[in-house]
């Protein structure tokens, strides 16, 4: 089985939105891919920002994980990618777990629009700018999957 990871810095915008993303997008695929999502900082568990919550059911990808959780909860030795939303996060995933490097990426490096690497944290923000950062997730998973070869084949149908 193949597995995905999320990191963001608190796990309550941008990862629990590319987390219901990608969980929706590769059940539509038929792929066997587990999806984990995970902050940097550690909120307990605390629940995703309702802005992200509605943008994510405005579009119809329900989140699926509604609580943060801190990188060092999860096990992330066997996944098979690791994206990060900023730069700062390879350092401290690469401090928490044992991940090699080569499986960690910025998710932003897929942006078929080439707006950047790094993904804005739209926390505090307006309704638009969580749909802004919805879409821009959502192209990156999907420009992923349809160019990967992270999971034996070609994973475009």
């Amino acid at each position: 089985m193949y597995s995905v990871a999320f990191i963001c810095s608190a796990n309550m915008c941008r990862s629990p939105m590319a987390h219901a993303i990608f969980f929706a997008e590769v059940k539509r695929r038929k792929l066997p891919i587990t999806v984990l999502s995970a902050g940097t900082w550690d909120f307990g568990e605390a629940e995703a920002v309702a802005e992200a919550r509605l943008t994510c059911d405005k579009r119809q990808t329900p989140m699926p994980k509604f609580l943060s959780t801190h990188v060092g909860k999860i096990d992330l030795s066997s996944v098979t990618r690791v994206f990060v939303m900023e730069h700062q996060h390879v350092a401290t995933v690469l401090a928490e777990r044992t991940v090699p490097p080569e499986r960690i990426t910025l998710l932003g490096q897929y942006d078929p629009q080439h707006r950047g690497a790094e993904i804005d944290d739209p926390i505090g923000q307006s309704r638009e700018a969580f749909e802004a950062c919805y879409d821009r997730l959502r192209d990156c998973i999907v420009h992923y999957l349809d160019t990967t070869d992270d999971f034996g084949q070609r994973t475009i149908l």
